[in-house]
């Protein structure tokens, strides 16, 4: 972290602070976030603000920098996935656990072949198993790709160049 530049503070985290990267002058472990992280970080602190009497009242949100592999929450075992962020959600009796991953597309695998741009899809039934094992009904896991790189270049890249806003959309939704 460079002198003068502030870590991020937020009212809900498990993290303090939050540091953000520049270089190898210091180390910490999770690591600083990259901008795209820190881009994120930002979008939902004030996001958090904005909605605290409104789609969050009533509810505990955290949010939680995901260690990395071996310390981490990990997918694929072959290649291995760990997902920056996690963000949960508590509501009354709910939990929803959202595992985020902000960073570039622009050489993501096509959809089809993307693990993690497809993890989403296979969470369900993960909560479903988790709940059975935790005697835990009201749990549901979810996953997003936050794409740092702007729409206008990822559109024309992505897969095969078709997608608009609307199927990135649906194929989130289309599980």
């Amino acid at each position: 972290m460079r002198t003068g530049d502030p870590p991020i503070h937020f009212d809900w985290r498990l993290y303090q602070p939050l540091l953000v990267e520049h270089g190898d002058s210091a180390r910490s472990e999770p690591p600083g976030l990259n901008e795209s992280e820190r881009r994120f970080v930002e979008d939902m602190r004030a996001y958090s603000r904005s909605e605290k009497g409104q789609s969050l009242a009533d509810k505990e949100v955290f949010l939680l920098r995901n260690l990395s592999r071996g310390k981490g929450i990990g997918f694929f075992d072959k290649r291995g996935f760990y997902p920056d962020f996690i963000l949960w959600v508590k509501d009354n009796s709910t939990h929803r656990i959202v595992f985020i991953e902000p960073h570039g597309m622009l050489h993501a695998e096509a959809y089809l072949h993307d693990d993690k741009a497809r993890l989403h899809e296979s969470l369900p039934e993960l909560a479903k198993a988790m709940g059975r094992r935790a005697k835990l009904k009201n749990v549901s896991l979810d996953s997003f790709i936050v794409s740092a790189t702007p729409y206008e270049d990822l559109r024309v890249r992505y897969d095969d160049g078709t997608w608009d806003r609307m199927r990135f959309s649906e194929a989130h939704r289309g599980v």
